[in-house]
């Protein structure tokens, strides 16, 4: 039988954790705050190098918390660094392709219709259907549906690449099997209506933006790897 993520307690065990590692945790805060105040602002359309730098600046980012979350040393290990890097190469691929895919369906489903006399009736509907909130609301929590099935649950597997155990894609949804709906919840929660918040506490501001993220950064980071613990049973100390 499955045993089903508790949401609550593991709120309250990663509040514990926080209150426990205080001086380490504030380190990459700072580190977190850094990367986002200097590097933040580039993307790779606008500025390829500084987009380039902020993403391996973030991926490092990462991977040391883990690092340091599980107690691994050394800081770096060759064999984890590559695996790990494989496998966050290969999740992102997956999931930017059944995304593209899915909106390559929808456009086909479209213009199959074109030659109907209803295609112009359902476009009508169609354009006052996405200007609409409830079309902004149903969207926001469809892509973060998709997203805990192609992204936060396979990224279990590059949290055991990064600390040295079996990494492997297809077994993330294994050992979560009945869960899907609970991570989706907790994911909403701290991937979702936590950066909802930051814009609204920081929209005039690029420095407040950059403190409310690094700090929810830190908090989502350790919220993620409560969760990884539950599921994998992994001791921090090795």
């Amino acid at each position: 039988m499955t045993k089903l993520l508790p949401i609550f307690p593991i709120f309250q065990q990663s509040y514990f954790y926080i209150k426990q590692h205080l001086l380490s945790l504030s380190t990459f805060f700072l580190l977190s705050f850094m990367g986002i105040y200097l590097l933040g602002g580039f993307n790779l359309m606008d500025n390829p190098v500084g987009g380039l730098i902020y993403i391996i600046y973030t991926y490092l980012f990462y991977f040391c918390f883990v690092r340091v979350y599980f107690k691994r040393r050394p800081m770096f290990k060759k064999v984890e660094f590559i695996n790990a890097l494989v496998r966050a190469v290969t999740i992102s691929l997956l999931a930017f392709a059944f995304l593209l895919l899915l909106k390559m369906l929808l456009l086909f489903g479209l213009w199959l219709l074109t030659p109907l006399d209803i295609f112009p009736h359902i476009q009508a509907t169609w354009a006052d259907f996405i200007a609409s909130k409830t079309f902004r609301y149903a969207l926001y929590g469809a892509m973060f549906l998709l997203l805990t099935i192609l992204f936060y649950i396979p990224a279990l597997a590059w949290v055991s690449a990064v600390i040295g155990r079996n990494a492997s894609i297809t077994l993330t949804f294994f050992h979560v099997k009945d869960n899907y709906w609970r991570i989706f919840f907790i994911c909403f929660i701290i991937y979702g209506l936590v950066p909802f918040a930051i814009f609204l506490l920081s929209a005039n501001s690029w420095f407040l933006r950059a403190v409310f993220s690094a700090l929810f950064t830190v908090i989502q980071c350790v919220i993620y790897l409560n969760i990884y613990e539950f599921f994998y049973k992994t001791p921090k100390r090795k």
